[in-house]
């Protein structure tokens, strides 16, 4: 991936994934009250080689958590929701958990390989019934160079992008939220 005497600099991925949500009305106004809790075992997103260890970490210049909280937030209200603040008492609430975005990197003989892990799991409760589901995307990328910055960044946000395409398309998710 790199000839010898590379030297990896520090990034700080600018977390920003787009992720197309159709209109529909399935919420049909119902109020539900929302939070996003980042769960990450660390805030660093991974690091840029692997080759002689660790190399410069990758890490986020936005606070994953909030990212997620203002894009799955639209997206409920595209669905048809009214969004308010978590209440623990409140009927339906949504509880997201950030459980991992991770980059790695692994060492091939020709190529190296890139690996950009994320999942988050949603907890939907209404009238004390529990909708639970765990979304994942892996993906990797097999280079002959390390990829740069920009490169790192689409990779992190397309991975994370997924993720949160799967919760939208969970139709099972927002009936539940719905009640119906």
């Amino acid at each position: 991936m790199c000839a010898a005497g590379c030297a990896f600099n520090p990034q700080s991925a600018k977390i920003n994934p787009n992720v197309e949500v159709a209109a529909a009305d399935i919420g049909k106004g119902v109020t539900v009250a929302f939070r996003v809790v980042d769960e990450r075992a660390s805030k660093s997103l991974g690091n840029r080689g692997a080759a002689l260890g660790k190399a410069a970490e990758i890490s986020s210049a936005d606070d994953v958590a909030v990212v997620v909280h203002t894009r799955i937030a639209e997206g409920l209200r595209k669905k048809g929701f009214t969004v308010t603040d978590y209440d623990e008492s409140a009927s339906p609430r949504f509880s997201v958990e950030v459980r991992s975005l991770e980059y790695g990197t692994s060492v091939g003989f020709w190529t190296g390989g890139v690996k950009v892990q994320s999942a988050i799991k949603g907890v939907a409760v209404r009238d004390g019934k529990v909708f639970e589901r765990m979304y994942r995307s892996d993906k990797e990328h097999r280079v002959v160079v390390v990829p740069g910055a920009g490169k790192n960044e689409q990779w992190i946000n397309e991975t994370l992008a997924d993720v949160l395409a799967q919760v939208f398309d969970d139709v099972g998710l927002f009936r539940h939220m719905a009640g119906q």
